[in-house]
This record gives C-alpha cells, structure tokens and sequence, in this order.
C-alpha cells in the first residue's frame, strides 16, 4: 500500500502540518484508503500519533485505522509514537482499541520503554498499568452469553475504566462511583471482579507486582468508601451525598498540617493491609512508609506512585490536590498548589482556604524533568536507525574477515 494517491498524499501532508479539519474531510470525501502506508512504513494514525492529534487519533481509530501497523521500517507502532510524544490520553485511546503493550521494534524497545527513555512517565504508567476489559469479561461472564447472570455493558466498561488507568487516589475513586451510583447495584459484584484481578496479579506464571499494588489500593479505598457510607446510612443522607462527604472528609487540613492525615492514614492502612508480604516490591514501599513519621512530607501517595510508576513520574507530574490527577492545569493563584479543574478546585475550597497562606511558606521543590520537542523526537528515531545500520555494517566486516581467514 506504499502507492499512494494524490488524496492520500495530501493527507499525510495535512497531518505534518496539523490541519485535522482538513484531514478529516478529506477522509470523509476523497480517494483514501485508511491504512495506506508512506515511504517510510507509516500509516495516517502513526503520523497523528507522533504529532499528538487527539482529535484525529479518534476519528481514525473510529474508521477503521490499525492500531498495530508494524510496516515502519524500524519497526515502531503508533502506541510507541505516542508514547514518545508524550500523549497519555492517546495512548490510552489505542490500548483501548486494541494496540499491543507489549510490541517491540527494531532495537527490542517497548512502547514504555521508549516512553521511559525521553522522559514521558506518565505515558509509561498508563501503558504498564493497562488493564484488558476481556479480562474483566471473563470474570463476569465465565460462560460468555450463557453465563448464569449477564451484567450490563455500563458495569463492565465501569469497572475497566476504574481499574485500567494509573489514577488511583481515593478521592477521584469516589467521585467516580459518586457519578455512576448504578455500580451500586451491584456492589459485591464489583469487589468480587477487582478482588480476582488483584489476585491474579501475583499467582500468574508472571507476577505483576506493581498492578497488584495498584488493584489493592482501589479495591481497599472501595472498601473504606462502602463501610463509611453503610455506617451513616440512617444519617438523612443520600448515597452520594454521603460518598462526597467521605471525600471532604480525606480532604480535612489543618494550617499546621503538612499532609492531608486522613488521606494519610487510608493510604499507610492499605499499605499495612496488603497481604502479600512475600512481594519484594510491597516490602520496598512499607519500608519507605515506615521511615516517615506520620503527618511528614513526602505524603504516602508520593511514595505509592514512586514504588508503581517510578521516581521520575511523582516527579514530574502535578498531582490535583483534591483527586490527584497526574498532569493538573490549574493553580491556585496564591499558593499555587495545581488542581486538575475549577470542580475540583471549589470541592476543595472550604478546606484550602484556610491552609493557603501556610502553604505559601512552604519551601519549593524543582523538577529535573525535561521534556522533549518533535524535532528531538525525530533525532531519537534516526539514531536508532543509525545504530541498526551501524550494527549491518559491523557484522558484514565480521563476516568479510571470517571468508578470508577460510
């Protein structure tokens, strides 16, 4: 499919130069095949992906794009381009879609590896903490359509959403659950699939001890959210009336606070709790934990995310200070803690204000993080290529040397 058209020439050409307008109607109205492949091995969704085009990315994915062209000369997929662009949304669309972790190119890197290597941690969480809905299929219905109960397709795409994503504070948990109280109905249901996915996780031929970790603190804060929501239920309350005022509740600082100590507290009890104490990873982090005194920086959540995601990703993220959403936009003007939007930053309000002028007097911490730019992006790419052909070059002169020593 290397023989292109002039359309899709002309599309290529308006992916590089950002026109996703233009591309689109393109697509919609000219001669284009979706998966045509340029000289170089790509196909539309690499280069969208590469260029970090959201909007593209899903219009493509959603007419057909392969989301595992593996035609790229030095054998990159579109997960890995966006991953190297830095695009976590967009590598959450593809594994979404079906693209493959786990694929490696031409010099044996992973799509997180590449990630790892240009400083994109936060594209390395979202891809090492994937989880597949089939997985969660299966545990719900281990008999496919003849399966005893058959559970709606919103409880299924709930609980994949809940447990795929490396967004694992309590209280984004809470307001997710608060938002779709219908998982409500079946409650055990729901604890019971993200309980067997824990498990799974550490008695498979291949132990994922960081996704154990992570299932553990979601299902733990589920737990805490149900128990605090059954032992108020005669409160006058709704439901989630109730869930959001577990979520003020972890929310509660004082001036003098350095952390949030009820947050504090649920995260040290989840790491007390996890009952695996075999796993080289939890006895890492329990030591972390154990050697902070309680109510000190750095908060527990820091260190859970160092342990999971590496240091760099805590390090270069700005965490929401009401869900901790990695990559928060907002600040608060004075203080400048980040807040990942204006809902988050008003829930959060009643509390913050009275800390703020504290939190000014805090010392800052810098980053190390530096991010890199398309053209970078690019260098990296050809100097794998160089390092390929450099490689060819060395065992060719070995192979010269070895005929005339016969």
């Amino acid at each position: 499919m290397t023989d292109l058209t002039l359309d899709e020439q002309k599309l290529f050409d308006f992916i590089e130069q950002r026109k996703v307008n233009d591309a689109k109607e393109l697509i919609k109205n000219g001669d284009i095949r979706i998966n045509c492949i340029d000289k170089t091995g790509m196909n539309p969704l690499d280069q969208a992906c590469f260029r970090g085009e959201e909007e593209l990315v899903r219009f493509l994915i959603e007419n057909g794009a392969n989301v595992d062209n593996r035609a790229h000369e030095q054998g990159y997929t579109c997960l890995m381009f966006a991953a190297l662009a830095g695009n976590p949304p967009i590598c959450q669309m593809l594994l979404d879609a079906g693209a493959r972790p786990h694929a490696v190119n031409t010099i044996n890197r992973t799509a997180s590896e590449l990630a790892a290597f240009v400083g994109q941690h936060e594209c390395v969480s979202v891809i090492s903490s994937y989880i597949d809905s089939g997985d969660i299929e299966r545990i719900l219905h281990p008999r496919g359509k003849e399966s005893d109960v058959i559970y709606p397709s919103e409880f299924v795409t709930f609980i994949h959403d809940l447990t795929k994503t490396h967004e694992i504070h309590p209280v984004k948990i809470t307001f997710e659950i608060a938002q779709n109280e219908h998982v409500l109905e079946h409650r055990k249901k729901l604890l019971f699939v993200i309980d067997t996915l824990f498990e799974r996780q550490l008695r498979s031929k291949e132990p994922n001890e960081p996704q154990s970790i992570k299932l553990w603190i979601i299902l733990h804060t589920i737990r805490e959210l149900l128990k605090f929501v059954d032992n108020n239920s005669e409160s006058g309350k709704t439901t989630k009336e109730l869930m959001l005022l577990f979520a003020k509740k972890l929310l509660l600082m004082e001036p003098e606070d350095e952390v949030r100590k009820n947050e504090e507290a649920l995260f040290r009890a989840a790491v007390r709790a996890f009952p695996y104490h075999n796993s080289l990873l939890f006895q890492t982090l329990a030591k972390s934990v154990a050697k902070i005194e309680f109510g000190k920086r750095p908060a527990c959540f820091k260190m859970i995310l160092q342990a999971l995601f590496g240091p760099r990703f805590a390090e270069s993220s700005k965490f929401c200070s009401t869900c901790g959403v990695s990559s928060a936009k907002k600040v608060c003007p004075k203080c400048k803690i980040p807040y990942c939007s204006p809902e988050c930053q008003k829930f959060d309000w009643s509390i913050h204000k009275k800390c703020c002028e504290a939190i000014q007097q805090r010392p800052q911490t810098s980053s190390s993080y530096i991010e890199l730019n398309e053209e970078d992006l690019e260098k990296m790419v050809m100097k794998d290529q160089e390092k390929i052909e450099e490689e060819e070059a060395a065992q060719n002169k070995e192979e010269e040397i070895t005929e005339k020593e016969e």
